[in-house]
Protein backbone atom coordinates (compact mmCIF):
# COMPACT_ATOMS: atom_id res chain seq x y z
CA UNK A 1 0.00 0.00 0.00
CA UNK A 2 1.35 3.48 -0.84
CA UNK A 3 0.75 6.91 0.31
CA UNK A 4 -2.16 8.82 -1.57
CA UNK A 5 -0.64 11.44 -4.27
CA UNK A 6 0.05 14.91 -2.31
CA UNK A 7 2.55 17.14 -1.34
CA UNK A 8 5.83 15.82 0.01
CA UNK A 9 7.62 17.89 2.46
CA UNK A 10 10.76 18.62 -0.13
CA UNK A 11 8.10 19.55 -2.77
CA UNK A 12 6.73 22.11 0.03
CA UNK A 13 10.23 23.58 0.85
CA UNK A 14 10.64 23.88 -3.44
CA UNK A 15 7.67 25.66 -3.33
CA UNK A 16 8.18 28.12 -0.04
CA UNK A 17 11.81 28.95 -1.82
CA UNK A 18 10.40 29.84 -4.83
CA UNK A 19 7.87 32.00 -2.81
CA UNK A 20 10.72 33.14 -1.12
CA UNK A 21 12.47 33.93 -4.24
CA UNK A 22 9.25 36.04 -6.05
CA UNK A 23 8.61 38.16 -2.50
CA UNK A 24 12.56 39.15 -2.91
CA UNK A 25 11.54 39.81 -6.52
CA UNK A 26 8.40 41.75 -5.74
CA UNK A 27 10.14 43.54 -2.31
CA UNK A 28 12.92 44.89 -4.62
CA UNK A 29 10.25 46.29 -7.17
CA UNK A 30 7.82 47.82 -4.82
CA UNK A 31 11.21 49.38 -2.77
CA UNK A 32 10.74 51.73 -5.38
CA UNK A 33 7.56 52.87 -4.41
CA UNK A 34 5.80 52.34 -0.89
CA UNK A 35 8.07 50.79 1.93
CA UNK A 36 4.42 49.94 3.69
CA UNK A 37 3.86 47.99 0.89
CA UNK A 38 6.98 45.50 1.06
CA UNK A 39 6.33 45.48 4.40
CA UNK A 40 2.64 43.72 4.15
CA UNK A 41 4.72 41.61 1.07
CA UNK A 42 6.98 40.33 3.09
CA UNK A 43 4.36 39.64 6.27
CA UNK A 44 2.54 37.99 3.68
CA UNK A 45 5.41 35.20 2.20
CA UNK A 46 5.82 33.85 5.70
CA UNK A 47 2.30 33.68 6.65
CA UNK A 48 2.03 31.40 3.29
CA UNK A 49 5.15 29.62 4.34
CA UNK A 50 3.93 29.09 7.32
CA UNK A 51 0.42 27.72 6.49
CA UNK A 52 1.89 25.58 3.85
CA UNK A 53 3.55 24.19 6.35
CA UNK A 54 1.24 23.25 8.81
CA UNK A 55 -0.92 22.29 5.91
CA UNK A 56 1.49 20.11 4.61
CA UNK A 57 2.58 18.25 7.93
CA UNK A 58 -0.41 18.44 10.16
CA UNK A 59 1.04 20.59 12.32
CA UNK A 60 0.80 24.06 14.12
CA UNK A 61 2.95 26.56 12.80
CA UNK A 62 3.59 30.22 13.53
CA UNK A 63 4.82 33.81 12.17
CA UNK A 64 6.44 36.30 14.87
CA UNK A 65 6.67 40.03 13.72
CA UNK A 66 8.99 41.86 15.75
CA UNK A 67 9.48 46.12 16.05
CA UNK A 68 12.75 47.25 15.47
CA UNK A 69 15.08 49.36 17.58
CA UNK A 70 16.87 52.51 17.50
CA UNK A 71 19.94 50.15 15.53
CA UNK A 72 17.54 47.67 13.49
CA UNK A 73 14.72 47.40 11.27
CA UNK A 74 11.52 45.39 12.21
CA UNK A 75 11.74 41.92 11.12
CA UNK A 76 9.40 38.72 10.42
CA UNK A 77 10.27 34.87 11.34
CA UNK A 78 8.53 31.98 10.71
CA UNK A 79 9.05 29.00 12.97
CA UNK A 80 8.72 25.63 10.55
CA UNK A 81 9.32 22.02 10.75
CA UNK A 82 12.17 20.86 9.76
CA UNK A 83 12.42 16.67 8.89
CA UNK A 84 15.44 15.71 10.62
CA UNK A 85 14.82 11.67 10.00
CA UNK A 86 12.89 8.99 9.01
CA UNK A 87 12.57 5.64 9.60
CA UNK A 88 11.60 3.78 6.52
CA UNK A 89 12.23 -0.19 7.53
CA UNK A 90 13.41 -1.29 3.84
CA UNK A 91 15.49 -3.65 2.92
CA UNK A 92 19.71 -1.91 3.16
CA UNK A 93 17.74 1.79 3.43
CA UNK A 94 20.26 4.32 2.32
CA UNK A 95 21.46 7.02 5.08
CA UNK A 96 22.83 10.48 4.14
CA UNK A 97 24.79 10.15 7.43
CA UNK A 98 25.66 7.29 10.16
CA UNK A 99 24.86 9.53 12.61
CA UNK A 100 21.29 8.43 11.15
CA UNK A 101 21.30 5.05 11.40
CA UNK A 102 19.61 3.19 13.93
CA UNK A 103 20.22 -0.18 15.25
CA UNK A 104 17.41 -2.19 14.49
CA UNK A 105 15.63 -5.20 16.60
CA UNK A 106 12.22 -7.14 15.90
CA UNK A 107 11.38 -8.68 12.88
CA UNK A 108 11.34 -7.61 9.71
CA UNK A 109 7.72 -7.53 8.09
CA UNK A 110 7.08 -7.03 4.82
CA UNK A 111 3.56 -6.70 4.90
CA UNK A 112 3.68 -3.12 6.42
CA UNK A 113 1.80 0.10 5.79
CA UNK A 114 4.28 1.63 2.86
CA UNK A 115 6.02 -1.24 2.47
CA UNK A 116 8.31 -3.50 5.20
CA UNK A 117 8.08 -2.51 8.88
CA UNK A 118 9.46 -4.29 11.86
CA UNK A 119 7.35 -6.80 14.03
CA UNK A 120 7.34 -5.89 18.00
CA UNK A 121 6.54 -8.64 20.28
CA UNK A 122 7.19 -8.49 24.68
CA UNK A 123 10.44 -10.66 25.24
CA UNK A 124 12.27 -9.52 22.29
CA UNK A 125 16.28 -8.51 22.37
CA UNK A 126 16.94 -4.86 22.22
CA UNK A 127 15.19 -1.78 21.11
CA UNK A 128 12.99 -2.45 17.90
CA UNK A 129 15.08 1.28 17.05
CA UNK A 130 17.85 2.28 19.04
CA UNK A 131 19.44 5.46 18.03
CA UNK A 132 21.84 8.01 19.53
CA UNK A 133 21.85 11.22 18.12
CA UNK A 134 23.51 14.33 19.37
CA UNK A 135 21.96 17.13 21.00
CA UNK A 136 22.76 19.15 17.65
CA UNK A 137 21.43 17.02 15.17
CA UNK A 138 18.26 16.55 17.20
CA UNK A 139 17.58 19.88 18.31
CA UNK A 140 14.81 19.67 21.00
CA UNK A 141 14.61 23.52 22.43
CA UNK A 142 12.30 25.03 19.71
CA UNK A 143 9.71 21.87 19.62
CA UNK A 144 9.71 18.81 18.05
CA UNK A 145 7.08 16.05 16.64
CA UNK A 146 7.50 12.78 16.60
CA UNK A 147 5.36 10.90 14.16
CA UNK A 148 5.35 6.84 13.24
CA UNK A 149 2.57 4.04 12.00
CA UNK A 150 0.85 1.70 14.54
CA UNK A 151 -0.41 -1.40 14.19
CA UNK A 152 -1.25 -2.66 17.83
CA UNK A 153 -2.79 -6.44 18.13
CA UNK A 154 -4.08 -5.73 21.55
CA UNK A 155 -3.93 -3.62 24.48
CA UNK A 156 -1.92 -3.76 27.09
CA UNK A 157 0.72 -1.47 29.48
CA UNK A 158 3.90 -0.81 27.22
CA UNK A 159 6.33 1.89 26.37
CA UNK A 160 6.52 3.15 22.66
CA UNK A 161 9.13 5.35 22.65
CA UNK A 162 11.77 7.17 25.27
CA UNK A 163 14.19 9.96 24.77
CA UNK A 164 15.68 10.25 28.65
CA UNK A 165 14.94 12.73 29.76
CA UNK A 166 12.93 14.59 28.22
CA UNK A 167 10.32 12.34 26.61
CA UNK A 168 8.41 9.22 27.62
CA UNK A 169 5.33 8.19 25.84
CA UNK A 170 3.14 4.49 26.68
CA UNK A 171 0.43 3.07 27.15
CA UNK A 172 -1.88 1.90 29.52
CA UNK A 173 -3.55 -1.31 30.18
CA UNK A 174 -6.82 0.07 28.14
CA UNK A 175 -4.47 0.74 24.68
CA UNK A 176 -4.78 4.46 26.00
CA UNK A 177 -1.87 6.94 25.17
CA UNK A 178 -0.30 8.16 27.99
CA UNK A 179 3.37 10.97 27.49
CA UNK A 180 5.18 12.69 29.95
CA UNK A 181 8.09 15.62 28.85
CA UNK A 182 10.48 17.10 31.08
CA UNK A 183 10.27 21.16 30.17
CA UNK A 184 12.06 23.71 31.91
CA UNK A 185 10.60 27.13 32.11
CA UNK A 186 10.92 29.95 29.51
CA UNK A 187 12.16 32.38 31.77
CA UNK A 188 14.62 29.87 32.90
CA UNK A 189 12.31 28.03 35.59
CA UNK A 190 12.42 25.08 37.20
CA UNK A 191 12.37 21.51 35.70
CA UNK A 192 8.87 19.96 35.62
CA UNK A 193 6.89 17.03 34.22
CA UNK A 194 4.23 18.14 31.83
CA UNK A 195 1.71 14.91 31.18
CA UNK A 196 -0.22 14.21 28.37
CA UNK A 197 -3.10 11.70 28.30
CA UNK A 198 -5.42 10.44 25.57
CA UNK A 199 -8.98 10.20 26.27
CA UNK A 200 -9.59 7.26 23.75
CA UNK A 201 -7.57 3.84 23.07
CA UNK A 202 -6.18 3.43 20.01
CA UNK A 203 -7.75 1.00 17.27
CA UNK A 204 -6.67 -2.04 17.28
CA UNK A 205 -5.64 -4.38 14.55
CA UNK A 206 -5.45 -1.83 11.95
CA UNK A 207 -2.80 0.91 10.83
CA UNK A 208 -2.62 4.42 12.49
CA UNK A 209 -0.52 7.56 12.84
CA UNK A 210 0.42 8.68 16.67
CA UNK A 211 1.83 12.02 16.56
CA UNK A 212 3.44 13.41 19.91
CA UNK A 213 4.27 17.29 19.79
CA UNK A 214 5.33 19.90 21.46
CA UNK A 215 5.72 23.52 20.23
CA UNK A 216 7.21 24.65 23.99
CA UNK A 217 3.87 26.97 24.63
CA UNK A 218 1.80 23.25 24.23
CA UNK A 219 2.35 19.70 23.90
CA UNK A 220 -0.56 17.19 21.89
CA UNK A 221 -1.05 13.81 20.97
CA UNK A 222 -2.98 13.25 18.12
CA UNK A 223 -3.93 10.14 16.20
CA UNK A 224 -4.41 10.24 12.27
CA UNK A 225 -4.36 13.81 12.46
CA UNK A 226 -6.60 14.52 14.84
CA UNK A 227 -5.91 16.16 18.84
CA UNK A 228 -6.59 13.42 21.29
CA UNK A 229 -4.90 15.31 24.17
CA UNK A 230 -2.60 18.11 24.87
CA UNK A 231 -1.47 20.23 27.84
CA UNK A 232 -0.27 23.75 28.43
CA UNK A 233 3.56 23.35 28.52
CA UNK A 234 5.40 27.15 28.38
CA UNK A 235 8.78 25.28 28.73
CA UNK A 236 12.22 23.89 26.79
CA UNK A 237 12.32 20.30 26.35
CA UNK A 238 15.15 19.21 28.28
CA UNK A 239 17.70 17.06 26.33
CA UNK A 240 21.47 15.68 27.10
CA UNK A 241 23.86 15.22 24.45
CA UNK A 242 23.82 11.78 23.36
CA UNK A 243 20.84 10.09 24.78
CA UNK A 244 19.41 7.22 23.49
CA UNK A 245 16.52 7.05 21.58
CA UNK A 246 14.63 3.66 21.98
CA UNK A 247 11.56 2.83 20.19
CA UNK A 248 9.54 -0.51 21.75
CA UNK A 249 12.17 -1.41 24.44
CA UNK A 250 12.82 -4.88 25.32
CA UNK A 251 11.48 -4.47 28.73
CA UNK A 252 7.89 -2.82 28.43
CA UNK A 253 7.44 -3.30 24.72
CA UNK A 254 4.27 -3.92 22.70
CA UNK A 255 2.73 -6.42 20.19
CA UNK A 256 2.53 -4.91 16.82
CA UNK A 257 3.91 -3.51 13.90
CA UNK A 258 5.48 -0.34 13.41
CA UNK A 259 6.58 1.93 9.74
CA UNK A 260 7.65 5.13 9.06
CA UNK A 261 8.97 6.32 12.57
CA UNK A 262 9.89 10.14 11.42
CA UNK A 263 11.90 12.58 13.85
CA UNK A 264 11.28 16.67 13.05
CA UNK A 265 11.44 19.63 15.30
CA UNK A 266 10.78 23.10 14.81
CA UNK A 267 13.28 25.56 13.76
CA UNK A 268 13.06 29.54 13.32
CA UNK A 269 14.25 30.64 9.59
CA UNK A 270 16.21 33.87 8.92
CA UNK A 271 14.67 36.66 10.21
CA UNK A 272 12.80 38.93 7.16
CA UNK A 273 14.18 42.66 7.63
CA UNK A 274 11.22 45.44 6.85
CA UNK A 275 12.18 48.62 5.21
CA UNK A 276 14.22 50.52 8.16
CA UNK A 277 11.66 53.63 7.72
CA UNK A 278 8.46 51.11 8.20
CA UNK A 279 7.59 51.08 12.13
CA UNK A 280 5.59 47.65 13.16
CA UNK A 281 2.74 48.57 15.93
CA UNK A 282 4.52 46.25 18.61
CA UNK A 283 5.20 42.46 18.66
CA UNK A 284 2.94 40.25 17.51
CA UNK A 285 2.32 36.68 16.70
CA UNK A 286 0.49 34.71 13.71
CA UNK A 287 -0.11 30.92 14.55
CA UNK A 288 -1.99 28.62 12.22
CA UNK A 289 -3.16 25.32 14.15
CA UNK A 290 -2.67 21.57 12.19
CA UNK A 291 -4.80 22.56 9.50
CA UNK A 292 -3.00 25.96 8.17
CA UNK A 293 -6.36 27.62 9.85
CA UNK A 294 -5.67 31.22 11.22
CA UNK A 295 -5.44 30.90 15.42
CA UNK A 296 -3.79 33.87 16.15
CA UNK A 297 -4.37 36.85 13.41
CA UNK A 298 -3.88 40.43 13.59
CA UNK A 299 -4.88 43.04 11.11
CA UNK A 300 -1.28 45.02 11.09
CA UNK A 301 -1.38 49.00 10.26
CA UNK A 302 2.22 49.40 9.34
CA UNK A 303 3.66 53.22 9.73
CA UNK A 304 6.19 55.25 7.64
CA UNK A 305 8.46 57.55 9.72
CA UNK A 306 7.95 61.13 8.96
CA UNK A 307 11.71 61.92 8.76
CA UNK A 308 12.27 58.39 6.41
CA UNK A 309 15.22 57.36 8.62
Amino acid sequence: MRRAAGFTLFELLVVIAILSVLTGLSVGFLGKTDPTMVANAVLGGELRAAQLSARAEGVPTEVLLQPGTDEGPATVQARLLRPVVSFRFEPNQAYEDDSLRPVLGGEDAADGRFGHARRVAPGGKGAVVRWTPTAALLDLRDGFVVRFDLLLDSAGPATLLRLPPAIELTLDADGRLRARLRVAGLGGGDNRLVPVASSQPLPRGRWCTVDLGCDTRRCWLAVDGRDVGDAVCDGVPQQEDDATFEFAPADAAFTGLVDELRWFVYQFGSPQQLPIECEAPKALRFSFDARGEAVERHAVAFTVREDGK
